[in-house]
């Protein structure tokens, strides 16, 4: 089986896009339209599963800063989710991730902590934030983010959803990202990289906002970015 994603392509778009990432504000990011293969991604799409699946979903309800439905439990992904997280945990895409950030020697993390698949429903939302630097599994520091979208083609402005890039002292909203079908966010993770959907989803009852979350690891980081082992902190919360 084909991977999810053209390698020749990636290869390509790390080397002209190394710059633009490493130079992004407020910190290292990027945007990619079209990451996966498009029938690969229609696939995940069609198979995503439904609010009501046994998925086994956790459920957060912390109604102000995180309402949502996610599941790391791989072996009850459809056949299609479970080999594209195979694939983006490769030896491949992690050299890729490696090639586009500048980030040698990423570990990926089988056991999807906090990652996997994540589920929005009308009214669910995410307060700004910057995530758990620490996987005590692993005994390794959080550096990257991927966020992939399986949104419906007709994605409306009205419903919501954006990501919102925030400054890195959580003081101004900098970017916002529209969650557009197949369309792919690579962000480096700090104690103050800052970042969320703060805004409850406007959607139709049957209409979901989708994700596919992957995280990757290193067992060493530079010292400036150094903190005691945190889990999330969010606005209005932890920080002003």
């Amino acid at each position: 089986m084909p991977y999810c994603f053209d390698l020749t392509r990636l290869t390509s778009l790390a080397a002209r896009e190394r710059d633009a990432y490493l130079h992004a504000a407020p910190y290292p990011h990027l945007v990619i339209d079209g990451l996966l293969d498009t029938a690969a991604a229609q696939r995940m799409r069609a198979d995503f599963p439904h609010p009501d699946d046994d998925m086994a979903w956790d459920r957060f309800g912390a109604i102000g800063f995180e309402v949502k439905r996610a599941s790391p439990h791989e072996e009850r992904f459809p056949d299609s989710i479970r080999h594209a997280v195979h694939d983006l945990n490769s030896g491949p895409f992690i050299r890729f991730l490696e090639q586009l950030t500048g980030i040698e020697h990423l570990l990926p993390d089988p056991h999807l902590h906090g990652a996997g698949i994540h589920l929005s429903r009308k009214g669910d939302h995410l307060g700004i934030h910057a995530d758990f630097n620490w996987h005590e599994g692993l005994r390794a520091h959080r550096r990257i983010n991927l966020l992939i979208y399986l949104n419906d083609d007709n994605w409306r402005a009205e419903y919501g959803g954006e990501l919102e890039i925030w400054s890195t002292d959580a003081s101004r909203r900098e970017k916002s990202v529209t969650p557009l079908f197949n369309r792919a966010v690579i962000f480096n993770t700090r104690s103050d990289t800052f970042h969320g959907h703060p805004v409850p989803l406007d959607t139709p009852d049957h209409v979901f906002r989708r994700s596919i979350a992957m995280y990757y690891y290193s067992t060493e980081r530079p010292a400036e970015e150094q903190r005691p082992a945190h889990n999330t902190i969010y606005k209005g919360l932890h920080v002003a």
